[in-house]
């Protein structure tokens, strides 16, 4: 699945140059719902949070990755973890909102791309407000895209 990643743009040395990094020590810490791992969203607004960008200082970078999720093991509230539990592959955060499935892509026969509207999931009783994914294997993500986006920072210093 082609998924996004946000950080700050002082973090992209370090993700440029050794690849997306669990818990990388000079990264600050964002917290770990579910756990040390890479993590991911379908939805850009959610990965946007991480870029730490304000109205004087609206540029920051995002990445769009393939990401192998596999089986998914599939919570509604925090549970840190080292790993997912046997026979899964990666963690995914039910959130309340979700990107439309029917308007999701294909990418070269493999790859899903969620690029559909944001809707409502239907997922009650959630702590979250978007889907996340993770990944505890760092071999499962292949970056693909790099963007350099202004944000509009309506209301915000």
């Amino acid at each position: 699945m082609l998924l996004w990643h946000g950080s700050r743009t002082t973090n992209y040395v370090g993700i440029l140059s050794q690849g997306l990094r669990i818990a990388p020590p000079e990264a600050p810490v964002t917290g770990y719902m579910f756990g040390k791992g890479v993590y991911f969203a379908d939805l850009v607004s959610k990965s946007a949070q991480y870029c730490y960008t304000t109205k004087s200082s609206p540029i920051g970078l995002m990445l769009l990755s393939e990401v192998a999720l596999g089986e998914m093991y599939q919570l509604k509230a925090a549970q840190y973890m080292e790993k997912p539990p046997a026979g899964k592959h990666s963690t995914k955060g039910l959130g309340k909102v979700k990107p439309l499935e029917e308007e999701f892509q294909v990418w070269g026969d493999q790859v899903t791309v969620p690029c559909g509207h944001p809707v409502p999931s239907g997922i009650t009783r959630t702590d979250l407000m978007y889907n996340e994914y993770i990944v505890y294997d760092t071999s499962q993500v292949n970056l693909r895209f790099l963007l350099k986006v202004k944000f509009n920072q309506k209301g915000r210093r």
